[in-house]
């Protein structure tokens, strides 16, 4: 805005001052007319010059209005999303949103695959171990898979469930061995009572 205000002020002509031009021209038309019919000309022409100070002045103000125009204005900049924006804030929104979920999902199949390797490493290793073991689970497999995922299962939850039992009964033994220690002190202390 700056610029553009110093460069309208260097395209307008300067402004002159025409008072002494029409002083002159006053004095001349004075000794000129003598007759009354030429007063009414002479009495335009000063409001004329009245009028051409009084613009004179206006435009003064008016410049330096404008020079101080840049100094006073405010500018608040605000940045708003359009109607045209909108469709590539959405599609930016959908892909963001797809890039996620594929990264999700590469990570959970990530880490399907390795226990996949892990699983396959390992009955590998049985069947070059154990030949005929896993012939036999190769023929059980082939002739009813479901029923022995079913067995697979029920001996999973079975070994789930005698761990735990275990698991309970080496923490009964642990509870049962410190209450016998503390008997044993406890009589201790009362053996040592009686005595003293």
């Amino acid at each position: 805005m700056d610029k553009r205000v110093q460069q309208l002020e260097k395209q307008q002509s300067e402004t002159k001052d025409y008072s002494a031009e029409f002083a002159r021209i006053d004095g001349k038309l004075e000794n000129i007319v003598k007759d009354e019919t030429l007063v009414g000309l002479k009495a335009s022409i000063l409001k004329h010059v009245e009028t051409t100070e009084h613009l004179m002045t206006a435009v003064d103000e008016q410049k330096k209005l404008i020079s101080e125009m840049p100094k006073r204005t405010k500018f608040q900049i605000e940045h708003r999303f359009t109607d045209q924006q909108r469709p590539y804030i959405i599609i930016g929104i959908v892909l963001l949103v797809v890039l996620a979920l594929s990264l999700f999902a590469s990570f959970r199949l990530w880490r399907e695959n390795s226990a996949l390797q892990d699983k396959d490493i390992k009955f590998r290793m049985v069947r070059l171990l154990y030949p005929p073991v896993s012939l036999d689970i190769d023929s059980i497999y082939n002739n009813n898979p479901e029923q022995l995922k079913i067995w697979v299962k029920q001996e999973e939850e079975r070994l789930i469930a005698i761990r735990k039992a275990e698991e309970n009964a080496e923490q009964s033994e642990k509870v049962a061995k410190k209450a016998k220690e503390d008997a044993k002190k406890a009589r201790e202390k009362v053996n040592r009572i009686k005595k003293n």
